[in-house]
């Protein structure tokens, strides 16, 4: 379209600026340069002599308002006049008036699901999906292998598409340091794009719906809550003016040209609505001492009980008669008198099932955070926590907590996350057999829900965790440390598994999305501008963002033939940026993953006697030797102390896809590093030599999946100690080589956490070692040392693998060895 008028007008393709550089420094500034900054840029001498068409912040703007936005979802601003319940001084009612931002959600689902870019990403029809031909064992996933989806569309005329609209809303602070602007966005999205998709914010799956006023009502007195209710009632109020066009479209449905040029009936239905506990009790018009989504007492929420599902018509007809006066009782299952709920008349929406589990703040923050670790240094002291934090060993993908965790100032989900990885691993020993399995019950069950596909075992492994907790729990009544477990966030646990059925795999409703959203629709548009009237300054500041970045999707369609969606690598366990890009590729030849290493090696020439010392091979000769007469039997020559070695700092390991996590391209990354000594002000660091899972015997590993073979078959944990390459006086090898030490078979099981113990293993006291070629090694695992009560202090980060005598393996690590690893028992039914 862009380019017929352009055409047609006889226009340059950079229109209204005069250049293509003209445009890339408009853009630029635009997306960097605070609205203030541009006046002052553009007067500098040397930009002033490029003789440039904008000149100043007012021919700037004007250039990037002339910029066409795609299909006119354009900002409309409703102001509400607020009469309160108190007189002001002229003895009147008072009254405040407050703005309403908004769009027409009906125009931004067209815009959704129109966009060309999510053409590969986009589904149009529920759909089944089975791991077996029996259909015993079901997939669930994305939204349309749900089962909301299949319910809904049977309510539809034949033909009939729907677009499930996804809400989410979160009041979030603005100013840093003064004042006390806040911003309350409403994001629109649909189920029929990918969950991969929507978690990529610069793929623009997830637009801004509107902003709802935030006021402190101060015209409405404290008495009897008549402020709080009040804003209560302006909440619904907002929200019945935003989604009010989805009443008509969503019942007769509306025609738009889908991302793959088809022409479809769609209907837009609000299907899921993610937010934190207090904004879903307001969503559904509960106290919050009570569940959003179904009617249990309050003083049950703590009981693995059952929790009988709210009625949306029911709710409607207590409420309408309540404001009737038909009854003077207080209503029930703590329903507030807010009479008229924004979803009363939405079509085909049940808004207490929409309501989805927000694993950041119940799980992260809430249940693992705020309860189960404060439990834990109740009964094992802040002080012991923080040594077994210190004396964890490092890993790739692992944050080190060196001074523990009591000192922590700022936490966020990704603190917690990387808590949970070694919290089994760490407080086992420290407490008593039941108070290690609930704990164990819980890290399973925040593990389980946060993964991205599920499938009938998932799930029940899910409802098993839970099961788990709740028969465990009683032990910290009887420690006294709790006197009951109604808690919000624990009894929201419960809901998790009928959510997953009804609207798919919770990752795709998480807050972690929306907090991460409020920096491009809220933070940096208050940010670019003058703090004045900030809402209407940050609605233009993001119509002008938009108008940039259609354009800029324009420019490359023309320059590449199709629209692309931008797209970021998010990896939230992979952590192997090393500043070195010039890795190598090699292909699998012994196992089903290949593995990427430096072109040049990072250390050339080393000889034996540094390899001894710096990286304690104290058996590397011999090894070499035991390797040659095994790959070259006939070979006259034996490798001499004398023989130098090429050395490499570290591996990198291309997961296999897997699909319970990610479709992403996965590294996993081991290490081999000699200690460095200080240069400078440069403190020395201490030598890294990671655990690696090899392949010990590949016959045994090639027959894993066979019935009756156990995942972890042909396989064992070692020490990397020195990758290198083989000396050109000895032949040449495929691959580089490793130089491991070796830890015991799996065969020691802990009955109580499900975990191997290892250790480390000997041959006449001395290392039990071995070479080996790098693509027998599978990637990096975790063990921890096993304690008692107490920990041993002189234990560190740095000498916790040497001096420790019993390992436990740990498959927290991440979700790759958690979902695939076999390290777990629980995990190896997936």
């Amino acid at each position: 379209m862009w380019k017929k008028e352009n055409k047609d007008a006889g226009r340059s393709r950079w229109y209204p600026f005069a250049s293509m550089e003209e445009w890339e420094l408009a853009a630029w500034l635009l997306q960097n340069v605070g609205h203030n900054k541009i006046d002052q840029f553009l007067k500098l001498e040397m930009v002033r002599s490029q003789s440039l068409t904008i000149t100043s912040k007012y021919t700037f703007f004007q250039k990037i308002d002339r910029l066409p936005q795609r299909h006119g979802t354009e900002w409309r601003c409703d102001e509400i006049s607020i009469t309160g319940n108190i007189a002001n001084d002229s003895g009147e009612p008072a009254s405040e008036k407050v703005e309403l931002w908004r769009r027409d959600p009906v125009e931004c689902v067209r815009e959704l699901i129109g966009n060309p870019a999510f053409r590969d990403a986009i589904a149009y029809a529920p759909e089944q999906v089975y791991l077996d031909n029996e259909r015993k064992s079901r997939i669930v996933d994305e939204m349309w292998t749900a089962d909301w989806w299949w319910k809904t569309q049977e309510k539809l005329p034949r033909g009939a598409t729907i677009a499930p609209v996804i809400l989410a809303s979160d009041k979030t602070k603005l100013s840093s340091f003064r004042g006390d602007q806040t911003a309350w966005p409403v994001y629109l999205s649909i189920g029929n794009i990918a969950k991969a998709t929507h978690r990529h914010v610069s793929a623009r799956a997830t637009v801004l719906l509107g902003y709802i006023p935030v006021s402190k009502l101060e015209c409405f007195s404290t008495v009897n809550d008549a402020r709080r209710l009040a804003s209560y009632r302006l909440y619904h109020h907002c929200m019945r003016t935003i989604l009010e066009p989805l009443i008509e479209a969503g019942k007769q449905g509306v025609s738009m040209v889908c991302a793959d040029g088809c022409v479809r009936r769609v209907h837009p239905i609000v299907a899921a609505y993610v937010a934190d506990h207090p904004e879903q009790c307001l969503i559904v018009n509960v106290q919050e001492n009570h569940c959003p989504r179904g009617t249990v007492h309050p003083d049950d929420r703590g009981e693995h009980v059952s929790c009988p599902p709210r009625n949306t018509q029911n709710t409607l007809d207590l409420l309408s008669s309540h404001a009737r006066g038909d009854t003077i009782d207080t209503l029930p299952h703590g329903l507030r008198t807010v009479y008229e709920p924004f979803w009363d008349n939405l079509p085909f929406c049940d808004i207490f099932s929409s309501i989805t589990p927000d694993i950041l703040h119940q799980l992260h923050k809430g249940v693992f955070k705020d309860h189960l670790v404060s439990w834990i240094t109740a009964i094992v002291s802040e002080e012991e926590l923080d040594r077994r934090f210190k004396a964890m060993a490092d890993v790739p993908g692992l944050r080190h907590f060196k001074k523990g965790i009591s000192h922590v100032q700022q936490w966020t989900g990704a603190e917690h996350k990387e808590m949970q990885k070694v919290f089994v691993v760490l407080v086992a020993g420290a407490v008593d057999e039941k108070v290690l399995r609930m704990v164990q019950s819980l890290i399973d069950f925040i593990y389980y829900s946060q993964l991205q596909l599920h499938t009938t075992e998932t799930i029940n492994a899910l409802k098993h965790s839970l099961d788990v907790f709740h028969r465990n729990k009683s032990v910290f009544q009887d420690l006294e440390i709790r006197e009951h477990f109604n808690i919000a966030k624990i009894h929201a646990m419960m809901h998790y598994v009928e959510a997953i059925w009804e609207k798919g795999a919770l990752d795709g409703y998480n807050t972690e999305l929306s907090e991460r959203l409020h920096i491009d629709f809220a933070k940096a548009g208050y940010r670019a501008g003058n703090r004045h009237d900030y809402i209407a300054h940050m609605t233009t500041w993001l119509r002008r963002q938009e108008a940039v970045k259609d354009r800029l999707e324009f420019y490359q369609w023309l320059s590449e033939g199709s629209v692309k969606a931008t797209s970021e690598s998010v990896s939230e366990d992979n952590d192997n940026d090393d500043g070195d890009n010039n890795d190598i590729r090699f292909t699998p030849s012994v196992t089903p993953r290949a593995y990427r290493i430096a072109k040049k090696c990072s250390y050339r020439h080393v000889p034996l006697q540094r390899l001894q010392h710096d990286h304690n091979a104290t058996e590397f000769l011999p090894a070499l030797h035991a390797f040659i007469h095994i790959h070259y039997p006939n070979t006259p020559f034996l490798p001499q102390p004398t023989y130098v070695y090429n050395v490499y700092k570290q591996l990198k390991i291309e997961q296999p896809w897997n699909q319970f996590i990610s479709s992403e391209l996965w590294l996993d990354r081991v290490r081999a590093i000699a200690p460095i000594e200080p240069r400078g002000r440069l403190p020395a660091l201490p030598g890294v030599f990671d655990l690696v899972l090899v392949i010990e015997d590949l016959a045994k590993f090639r027959q894993q999946k066979l019935a009756g073979s156990s995942p972890v078959d042909g396989l064992r944990i070692a020490r990397l100690r020195v990758i290198f390459e083989l000396p050109p006086e000895l032949g040449r090898m495929a691959h580089p080589l490793a130089y491991i030490e070796w830890y015991t078979p799996f065969q020691r099981f802990d009955p109580v956490t499900n975990l191997y113990q290892v250790s480390r293993s000997s041959h006449n006291r001395r290392p039990n070692a071995a070479i080996v070629s790098v693509d027998h090694i599978l990637g990096t695992c975790h063990l921890a040392a096993k304690c008692g009560a107490e920990i041993d202090r002189d234990l560190t980060s740095e000498n916790v693998l040497d001096r420790a005598s019993v390992f436990t393996v740990n498959p927290y690590l991440n979700f790759h060895t958690f979902t695939s690893s076999g390290l777990y028992c629980l995990s190896a039914c997936i």
